[in-house]
Order: C-alpha cells, then structure tokens, then sequence
C-alpha cells in the first residue's frame, strides 16, 4: 500500500518577508519604490526649477525680440508695417508646419501630459511662431510660447530622465507647471490652470511648480530691469467690515457681462475667417484687420498687462467713455488674434479688459473704490470666459495681493453662477 505523503506547510511569512514581496510584485507592474518615488520628487523639482529658469530667459527673448521690432519708428503708419509683417511670418511657419498650427494653450497643456510623443520639430515651429505673435504686436498673452520651449526641454529630459511612462508624464507637467507658475506667480493657479482642479494627487507637481517660480524668480533677477509680476493697481486698505463685498457686486456683474461678451465675439470671428480659402488667407485677413485696428487704437496691441496703468490714468482723469472703448477693443484685438492663428494666451488680454470695465464703472460711481472695481470686474471677465474659478482665484489671489481678497471672490463667485447656467458651448472654447 502506498501511504499519502504529508503535505508540506510553508512557514509563515515575516514582516519583513511580506514587504520583500511587496516591493517585487510592485517592481513587476511597474510600481515605484519608495526610492525610486524619492528620486522621483528630486528630479521633479530639479527640473522644476530649471523650467522656471528657461521660462524667464524665453520671455526675456520675447521683450528683447519685440524692443528690436518696435524700436524702429514711433510713428503711427510704422504699427501696421510691423503687424502685417508679423502675420506674413506666422503664416510662413503655419506652411512649414500645419500639423501643430491649431493647438491652443489647452492642447499644448495635453501635449505637455505625454512629452515623449511630442514632434520637436513642430513644437519647436509652434514656438517661434508664438514668440513672433507676442513680438510683432499680437493682442494676447506670451503662454504659448513659453509652453512650446518647456516641450522641448521636457521632451529631452523625459527621455533620459524617466523609466517609465508614468514617469515621464509626471516630468512633463512639472515642467509645463513650472513655467506658467513663473510667468503667473501663482505654483497653484499654474497647478489648477490644466483642468482647474487642485486636488492631492498633484502634489508632486505643485511642488515643482514652486520650484519653478523660484527658479524663475532667480533668473528674472539677473536679466529684468524690474519686477514682473502683480498688477500696477492703486493701493487698497480694506475697511474690513465687509464693505468691499457689496462694492464688488455691480463691478463683477459687469465683468461677467464683458466676458460673456467676448465669449459670444470669439467664436463669430473665427467663423467668420474660416471662410476664408486656406489658412494662409485667415492669417492674412485676420491680420490685416488687426493691424488696421491696432493703428486706430495703439493699446489694441499687446498684452495688456503693463497697461493697466494707463487704465488707472484714464479712470483719474474721468473719461469713462475711453476705458469703455478700450475694453471693447481689446475684445475685437483678442478675438481677431486667436482666430487668425496669432498664437498665445488670454489671461492677460482678459485682465485688461476687465480693469477697463472697472475702472469704467468706478469713474462714473465715484464711491466705489477703484481697485476694488477694476479687481472684482477683472475675475468676473476671467470665470465667464475661462470657465475656470479656482485657476482664477489661485492667480489673482496672488496678483492682486490679499487686500484686494475679497473682490477676487465676489468676481469668481459672480462668473461662475453666470457661467453655470449657460450652455457649456456658449463659453467653453480653445485657447486659454
């Protein structure tokens, strides 16, 4: 007879037998180690900080690009000469490479999410054409090309940097983080700007996006003359018994109404240029416009955020009517741009004409306070046609200064409720 063998027990597992295993099952699905997350965190911040450095030193390129441009002549009829030349450029780039030529600053902010599929040549294309639409005049803000550079760098250093691809996706939004944290100097507005969530599994790139801003700052300091960011805004003290959230309330109102404004101007100029027979004749006709409205209002130009002294100066001197034309222009120009595939930002342009309608407001209202307008109507403008409150409370938070605090979230607060009971295609567009 053939008796049964004893069925062999394995020992019980120690703790520390249990945490080998653990660790090798996580190395087989890919999952990082602690050390290997440590190294991680290191390299993001690392790179963080570099972004921000690059980023500075690629706005620098675009003011020293744009004082050569303008630096020619101060005369009115040289304003389209310029314009038209900027717009023969970037149409000349959009022929070398198409296959980028409709990305806005959402699309580059998703391509920055997988930086080792990223076509360098096309992004490095997408770049130059954006630093040329900030240099030549173009009514936006200098996003895109900033975004555009970080892509490439990203894209290097995801390859010899990252092992896996969860990895290499962490690389590519610190470093689009850290770029628009240094340009906005707000790590968290840059943070929430993608998809305008704040939430702990973005940890790691807020951390870089810190990093970012310091490096920045660091870089800044050597090769600006002077301080880049917050507002040239009139000091406010806040009374502190609630007064500015009820002087908020018809400034924000106004701006919610600016900004459904331009989000209804937006989407009828850009069909209207898409009739247009090819891309290069929507460049050049959309150029052409906006070179024509340029020379009639040199202030359609631009940014609009070293202007917003001027507003304040228009707003001293009570020609309300001025500011209001302003802001209206400022729309058309911001339109026109982005339809005309002038590539860039409009977090800047928006500022500025929500500051003019605040400012409007505050010249015909002459108790209501005129930063607490210009601030309250500029994060209304935001929210509507960003549709984004909590980027837009992190940025201009940190903008405008905690005195001017509680406009902020009475504009943030009156855009939102505007914007939610719309339609989400009435507001929601490409190009933030």
């Amino acid at each position: 007879m053939n008796s049964a063998e004893p069925e062999q027990v394995e020992p019980p597992q120690t703790p520390a037998q249990k945490e080998s295993a653990g660790e090798q099952e996580g190395e087989e699905r890919g999952d990082p180690t602690a050390l290997q997350r440590a190294v991680l965190v290191a390299v993001a911040i690392g790179y963080g900080a570099l972004a921000g450095g690059v980023a500075a030193l690629t706005l620098r390129l675009m003011g020293l690009v744009g004082d050569i441009v303008w630096s020619v002549s101060d005369a009115r009829w040289y304003i389209p000469v310029v314009i038209v030349a900027g717009g023969v450029l970037i149409a000349a780039l959009r022929c070398v490479s198409s296959d980028v030529a409709d990305l806005d600053i959402d699309g580059q902010l998703d391509q920055a999410h997988d930086p080792v599929a990223i076509e360098r040549r096309s992004t490095l294309f997408l770049a130059l054409s954006a630093i040329v639409a900030v240099a030549f005049g173009g009514a936006i803000g200098p996003e895109a090309g900033l975004l555009a550079v970080i892509a490439e760098l990203s894209c290097l250093v995801a390859i010899r940097l990252g092992r896996t691809r969860a990895q290499q996706r962490a690389l590519g939004d610190a470093g689009a983080a850290a770029a628009l944290a240094g340009l906005y100097g707000s790590p968290p507005g840059a943070v929430a700007y993608g998809d305008d969530d704040l939430s702990p599994p973005k940890i790691l790139t807020l951390l870089a996006a810190v990093a970012g801003f310091g490096g920045f700052l660091l870089v800044a300091s050597l090769i600006f003359a002077e301080g880049l960011h917050g507002l040239a805004l009139p000091e406010h003290t806040p009374a502190g018994n609630g007064v500015d959230l009820v002087a908020a309330l018809l400034p924000a109102l106004c701006g919610a109404a600016v900004g459904l404004g331009y989000a209804w101007v937006r989407p009828t100029v850009a069909a209207v240029l898409a009739k247009a027979p090819g891309p290069t004749a929507r460049i050049m006709i959309g150029t052409v416009v906006f070179a024509a409205l340029a020379t009639a209002v040199p202030l359609a130009r631009f940014s609009g955020h070293d202007d917003i002294g001027t507003l304040v100066e228009f707003a001293g001197s009570g020609d309300w009517l001025t500011l209001l034309g302003l802001a209206l222009v400022k729309v058309v120009a911001l339109a026109l741009c982005l339809a005309a595939g002038w590539k860039g930002g409009e977090f800047f342009p928006l500022i500025f004409i929500g500051g003019a309608v605040g400012a409007a407001l505050a010249t015909l209202l002459p108790g209501l306070d005129l930063t607490v307008a210009m601030v309250a109507a500029m994060s209304a403008a935001l929210t509507v046609a960003m549709r984004k409150p909590i980027a837009v409370l992190l940025l201009l938070t940190l903008m405008t200064g905690v005195s001017s605090l509680a406009a902020v979230f009475v504009g943030v607060a009156i855009g939102h409720l505007v914007s939610a009971r719309l339609p989400t295609t009435a507001t929601a567009h490409g190009g933030h």
